[in-house]
């Protein structure tokens, strides 16, 4: 059971009362706004399960959750809340408020970013002799930007495929010394949990881009990179994910140094020579 500061006892939830939980770590701004039928529509639920839930973690009911959630805030302070309440008057429909939005998921990324977990993450990229990648839906296309940013650094790269039946064809060649990066989000993939067992018998590293805080990720093997993309029932948009990567992309160039330097050097002059026979 990890240590949530609004959970009491140490009890077991159901996958339902995961959500909820992840809400609140997530928006504890939101949460404390809204009331129990915004929050139960929020995470796709009903009112009788959100009040339960408030109960289950040590409250006479919903609003003594409210409060101990309201006050854990107050000492906090966290910096996402400067945006926050600009927010209850932004329509996401329109570009401008779309982009606000865009804008405070990016703050409430930066909110829950480690340092410490993305140079661990920038290591593991460095060390790993073979990457792998995989990502399924609207993700493959952080997997296919990632794949763009790495190869400028040198680094061996492969896609996994989203199919489990060709993706056993790759696993069997995983060692410990190669690194594993998925992309899950709000719901981790089939395939995706598949490669987190089978990290336990082959110990390669994996990070995971989640938007997950709550979950049982062995923390020495696999690390876990954050990204907030708004609420279960929202559109989610890549513009977090894409920043957070980009993020990364710049700390491993820092590491880097000369060496990053000397790749894209090399890059500049092999377009330079062949521009006259490839067009651009």
């Amino acid at each position: 059971m990890t240590d949530i500061y609004f959970v009491k006892s140490d009890v077991h939830f159901t996958k339902t009362e995961k959500k909820i939980i992840e809400y609140i770590i997530a928006s504890p701004q939101e949460f404390i706004r809204r009331s129990i039928g915004e929050v139960a529509r929020c995470i796709g639920s009903s009112e009788p399960t959100v009040s339960r839930f408030a109960r289950h973690c040590g409250y006479a009911d919903f609003k003594e959750l409210k409060n101990a959630v309201l006050q854990h805030v107050s000492e906090e302070n966290p910096p996402a809340g400067k945006l926050s309440s600009t927010l209850g008057n932004e329509s996401a429909s329109t570009p401008d408020g779309f982009l606000r939005r865009q804008q405070y998921c990016i703050e409430k990324t930066l909110e829950f970013l480690d340092d410490k977990i993305l140079d661990n993450a920038a290591d593991a990229i460095l060390d790993a002799e073979t990457i792998y990648v995989y990502a399924k839906g609207a993700s493959v296309s952080m997997a296919d930007l990632l794949k763009f940013r790495l190869n400028r650094f040198g680094r061996r790269v492969i896609l996994l495929p989203a199919g489990s039946s060709e993706l056993f064809e790759y696993m069997n060649f995983f060692t410990e010394k190669d690194l594993v990066i998925l992309f899950g989000f709000q719901k981790t993939p089939k395939e995706a949990s598949v490669l987190l067992d089978y990290q336990k018998k082959i110990h390669y590293k994996c990070i995971f881009f989640t938007s997950r805080l709550y979950h049982s990720l062995d923390h020495e093997t696999v690390i876990p990179l954050y990204v907030f993309r708004g609420e279960p029932s929202e559109y989610h948009s890549m513009a977090a994910p894409a920043a957070l990567l980009d993020a990364l992309v710049v700390m491993l160039g820092a590491k880097l140094k000369e060496t990053s330097s000397g790749q894209l050097d090399s890059l500049y002059r092999l377009k330079e020579h062949y521009k006259t026979e490839i067009p651009r």
